[in-house]
């Protein structure tokens, strides 16, 4: 015997199943820590300009190219606890300043988010609150949204802190 589904039947079948879909559980979550940058010319430097159009400029100018490897930490001392790193590029690419376009890994190596990462791009603006994308992630972030504000709070001759306060919602 064959089963006979009506179209009705099937019409509410497809209504209730696209109802519950937006009905899943989403996820919001706030994370604040510390980027630590130790600059070029520091022993250990998390941050060195690759392409450099401008050598008269401390980093900045136009069409110069950084890469970074920056280390994530749970307070805004270097010898807080490290909870991750800020991995990527940032491309000077404003001709009237300094800002410049980053497109950055947060890697998360400890704690409850260990294995898992952010995908951040946006504009980074020195002396100001730099407002940033997240444009997804991995691990537990993965289809991660939402932005980052980040600004600098101390500044040595070695070494750049800067706070982030970073707003996400995942499935």
């Amino acid at each position: 015997m064959e089963a006979v589904v009506s179209f009705p039947s099937f019409i509410i079948f497809l209504l209730l199943s696209s109802a519950m879909v937006g009905f899943a559980q989403n996820y919001s979550v706030h994370l604040h820590f510390y980027f630590l940058e130790r600059v070029v010319g520091s022993p250990n430097a998390t941050s060195v300009v690759s392409v450099n159009l401008h050598p008269e400029s401390l980093g900045g100018g136009f069409g110069n190219i950084g890469v970074i490897d920056n280390i994530l930490l749970e307070g805004p001392e270097p010898s807080s606890s490290a909870i991750g790193r800020a991995q990527g590029l940032v491309v000077y690419s404003d001709l009237t300043g300094l800002s410049a376009m980053t497109a950055l890994n947060l890697v998360f190596t400890a704690g409850d988010y260990n294995g898992s990462s952010l995908a951040m791009f946006g504009r980074y603006e020195p002396g100001r609150v730099s407002d940033r994308s997240i444009i997804g992630g991995s691990g537990q972030f993965r289809m991660a949204r939402g932005y980052a504000l980040s600004q600098q709070v101390a500044a040595t001759a070695t070494t750049v802190t800067a706070v982030f306060d970073v707003y996400i919602t995942y499935p």
